[in-house]
């Protein structure tokens, strides 16, 4: 699964960790990846304890040595199921993530043994990005986008920024009012699959414990959305074409989870 955002800011990342964290909850096995060029958030969010790890070891080896093998050695263990490859210091180091060197890192950390989920966090959804570039790989595209207007436009050029956009799965984040994510779901002219609260007393808790939203009104709607996009059960690739059942549309209004 790749979660990308159509601006900066807090959303995909957040959204990220907390899909992880819920199918980490649900028993699952879960890698997540940082890969935005912009430099890592991920683990501000999560207890890693070496930031020295992660994706710029890998991306410095030759070719040939880049294998599952090598990403489970970088990756760190930060909950029960829940794994983390941390992302890069900076945005200084972002040119690291060259197509080539990023799609090979992503191959092999799909064959890493014993994960069942990869989720992904490529940064910011532009023409020609390291997110444009990850989501041919993924089996779930998921955008985040904010129930504003800034929010509305920054994922409607991000929509217009990728082939992939019909498959999109577009989640409204960070929403104060239901009616919020119903005008975000016309200014698409598209439904949303999942709505997160906004939530500001659990998100500083979640960073503060250093463990992702597992209870609470986040927790909550995390575990529902993460219920519905599972590549085996849920949304697809191939499926997300087609309306999810409870996924909101143009004019309809979310109910708080």
């Amino acid at each position: 699964m790749v979660v990308t955002g159509g601006k900066g800011g807090p959303g995909a990342t957040t959204l990220a960790v907390g899909l992880a964290g819920a199918w980490a909850a649900a028993g699952r096995s879960v890698l997540l990846v940082d890969l935005d060029p912009a430099g890592g958030d991920v683990a501000a969010h999560l207890p890693v304890p070496d930031v020295r790890r992660g994706v710029a070891p890998l991306l410095g080896l030759p070719a040939g040595q880049l294998d599952p093998a090598a990403v489970r050695a970088e990756s760190t263990q930060v909950g029960w199921g829940l794994q983390v490859l941390v992302g890069l210091a900076g945005p200084d180091t972002g040119g690291l993530l060259r197509p080539a060197a990023t799609l090979a890192l992503l191959r092999a950390a799909r064959g890493v043994v014993g994960v069942e989920l990869l989720v992904v966090d490529p940064g910011r959804l532009l023409p020609g990005s390291v997110a444009a570039g990850t989501l041919g790989l993924a089996e779930v595209r998921v955008l985040a986008a904010r129930a504003d207007l800034p929010g509305a436009l920054a994922a409607q050029r991000a929509l217009t920024a990728t082939q992939h956009a019909p498959g999109m799965a577009v989640v409204a984040v960070a929403v104060q009012r239901p009616a919020d994510a119903a005008e975000l779901a016309n200014a698409l002219s598209r439904p949303l699959v999942g709505v997160i609260p906004a939530d500001a007393r659990g998100v500083r808790r979640s960073l503060q414990t250093g463990q992702p939203s597992t209870s609470g009104r986040l927790g909550r709607a995390y575990a529902t959305l993460a219920a519905q996009l599972h590549p085996a059960g849920g949304r697809s690739g191939r499926r997300a074409r087609h309306r999810h059942r409870g996924a909101l549309g143009p004019g309809e209004e979310a109910t708080p989870p």
